[in-house]
């Protein structure tokens, strides 16, 4: 697993697609604490990381998205955040053997100091208890959803300190310009900033996730490239989302997506996974497409 990366220079890796939906699909109720959850139902998360490696993953997360201590706190549960890890770390590790493992770190929704009331160090040192609980059981880390570049680097730089011969792949998320033409975080970075930024701060891939569909995330990966060298990561929504009788649902089909994954390799990305709404199938359809060329 030592250079799973630069196989991406190499072919195209399949990564899974999204988590959270699967998991409620599998009875996780909403309200709850999800990472709290997924501790106290294994099986439901064994089955949904062995559903992506059947339909052909090879990268799989650890449903961690949410635990760091600044998010756990909201649930009383801070001071387990090296234990939740470890155990969703050691789920997916027992779900995928032959997978390649990252250690899935998101945003904390807190902004940083003077912004926001949590500060630079107090992030970087929730990223360490994060990091620390999934290193053993991981070939490496994704940070992911972020809305700030600066958010990001604090994560890259625990992960780092934490496990410094593990890659860090690190993704923000992009909305579209109200005039329809560029790309721009939450914060109003773009998206050849942040590729420097994070590649300057030591990322080994970068890329984007979430936000958008595919036609919009190949727009983002095309301008990623012109200013990296970087590998570089994809993984997009089903399309936009809709809301229909008080429920958000993505309506992109797994072959509509598939349709489209050859201009996102043209456009730079060598990691492609899915985001919100996409399953297994979505995948499937994906590694199928790639395949045919």
């Amino acid at each position: 697993m030592a250079d799973w990366l630069g196989e991406s220079s190499q072919r195209v890796l399949i990564m899974d697609g999204a988590a959270g939906t699967q998991l409620h699909a599998r009875g996780m109720p909403a309200g709850v604490c999800p990472e709290q959850w997924a501790r106290e139902h294994p099986l439901a998360v064994t089955e949904l990381h062995a559903s992506y490696v059947k339909a052909g993953a090879e990268i799989i997360l650890t449903f961690t998205l949410g635990a760091s201590p600044a998010k756990l706190r909201l649930a009383g549960l801070d001071g387990e955040t090296e234990a939740i890890n470890w155990a969703l770390a050691r789920l997916a590790r027992q779900a995928a053997p032959q997978a390649v493992i990252l250690g899935d770190i998101g945003p904390t929704g807190q902004f940083i100091a003077p912004l926001g009331t949590i500060t630079a160090d107090e992030l970087r040192d929730g990223f360490a208890r994060q990091a620390t609980g999934l290193a053993d059981d991981v070939d490496g880390f994704i940070i992911q959803t972020m809305i700030d570049a600066e958010e990001a680097v604090l994560a890259l730089q625990a992960a780092k300190k934490v496990a410094p011969r593990k890659p860090v792949l690190a993704c923000l998320t992009f909305q579209k310009d109200a005039d329809g033409k560029n790309f721009h975080t939450l914060m109003g970075q773009d998206p050849p900033a942040v590729a420097r930024r994070l590649e300057a701060c030591g990322a080994d891939a970068v890329g984007s996730n979430c936000g958008t569909g595919i036609d919009d995330m190949i727009g983002v990966i095309e301008r990623m490239a012109k200013a990296t060298r970087l590998p570089i990561v994809a993984m997009p929504n089903a399309g936009l989302p809709k809301l229909v009788r008080g429920h958000t649902i993505f309506t992109e089909s797994a072959q509509e997506m598939a349709g489209k994954v050859g201009k996102l390799v043209a456009a730079g990305a060598r990691l492609i996974g899915g985001c919100c709404g996409t399953t297994p199938e979505h995948i499937a359809a994906m590694k199928a497409a790639l395949a045919a060329g």
